[in-house]
């Protein structure tokens, strides 16, 4: 035990910048009331939850350790705990929760069979000649292809894999026809990153956008997918798809399918569109990062060493460092991970 609390100057100042700087990592009523803290400093604990703002909120600084009670000879405070300490802790929370979402995912996908199993099976029962439906003859696969993506009316998704029987060629891959597009059908892909590292297939996601496609990119893709207007999917029967598909109309398969594909979605990296490989970084609004720096945050997002990167935008492997070390500096970042949480922080990474 001490002998009395300590005085602490005000700083609203300092107080301010740091709870702008917490905003987007803890909740707007946790960060207020930690900043009123640190710009009073500690006060007396019966006077503790009126700074806080209300007593639940006093109760979760103290659970989060942002703040701490200071026992003195006669009486008790609650104190703020050092920012490098909060900081260091909030950031070790968000690793957590980021580890538990990825798993969350995992096991999602993991249940896909069996969702997919029971509620085949349900479906098969109650209309079996339209439930699912296997295709191994090639030819027939081709046209079903074709004729489900011109058949939709709102929304065409596919997911994309660097799995296949023979080597992909350029012009054996073509984005959604044109016709499809231009009727206001949302056309989106997700593609594998081996797709985005690889010649080929860097020119295929191109293409796509070039057509108006939206594409993102994510690592460790599972499976090929094509589905269409949550009325069918095609479902490769192995991870090239070369011996078969399944033909998916139960709707609650499909369903599940395209919830999936959606939880995906949220978690992949948008790709530009091509910009040359002259192009000039434009700045953004505000002073805000260029779009050469945007285009280049999602790259460091999906893992791609600074290799790669040179190779997909046209610049030379010096100039890419170069751009990455401002990037870093932008965002006061000393590695590529907290370069990854500031700049989702900021919104620059979707």
């Amino acid at each position: 035990m001490t002998d009395a609390p300590r005085t602490t100057e005000h700083d609203d100042g300092a107080a301010a910048e740091m709870g702008d700087l917490l905003g987007g990592l803890l909740p707007e009523r946790l960060a207020a009331g930690y900043a009123a803290f640190l710009s009073r400093g500690e006060c007396p604990e019966e006077e503790a939850a009126g700074r806080a703002g209300s007593r639940a909120v006093l109760d979760e600084l103290i659970a989060r350790g942002l703040v701490h009670r200071v026992v003195y000879a006669s009486s008790a405070a609650i104190r703020p705990t050092d920012p490098a300490l909060a900081f260091r802790d909030i950031i070790h929370d968000l690793q957590r929760r980021l580890i538990e979402s990825s798993d969350r995912l995992a096991a999602a996908y993991g249940r896909l069979n069996d969702v997919q199993r029971i509620f085949a099976r349900r479906a098969i029962e109650q209309a079996p000649e339209e439930a699912i439906r296997i295709v191994t003859d090639k030819e027939e696969i081709h046209s079903l292809s074709l004729s489900i993506i011109n058949s939709a009316q709102s929304d065409f998704l596919g997911l994309h894999t660097w799995r296949f029987e023979r080597p992909l060629r350029k012009e054996s891959s073509a984005p959604p026809p044109r016709g499809v597009i231009s009727r206001d059908v949302r056309c989106r892909s997700i593609y594998s990153t081996e797709y985005f590292e690889n010649e080929v297939g860097h020119h295929v996601i191109q293409s796509s956008i070039a057509e108006g496609e939206e594409v993102r990119i994510i690592r460790r893709l599972p499976m090929k997918m094509k589905l269409v207007d949550e009325e069918v999917a095609m479902l490769p029967l192995t991870p090239t798809g070369a011996d078969g598909i399944a033909l998916v109309k139960a709707p609650v398969i499909v369903k599940a399918l395209r919830q999936y594909f959606e939880l995906l979605w949220d978690r992949a990296t948008p790709v530009a569109a091509p910009g040359g490989a002259g192009a000039v970084p434009v700045p953004s609004a505000r002073g805000g990062p260029t779009e050469l720096q945007l285009r280049l945050v999602g790259m460091m997002a999906l893992g791609l060493k600074d290799e790669s990167i040179a190779n997909r935008t046209g610049m030379s492997l010096r100039t890419v460092r170069r751009h990455i070390s401002t990037i870093m500096e932008m965002l006061s970042a000393e590695t590529r991970f907290a370069a990854g949480v500031m700049a989702a922080k900021r919104g620059w990474i979707k």
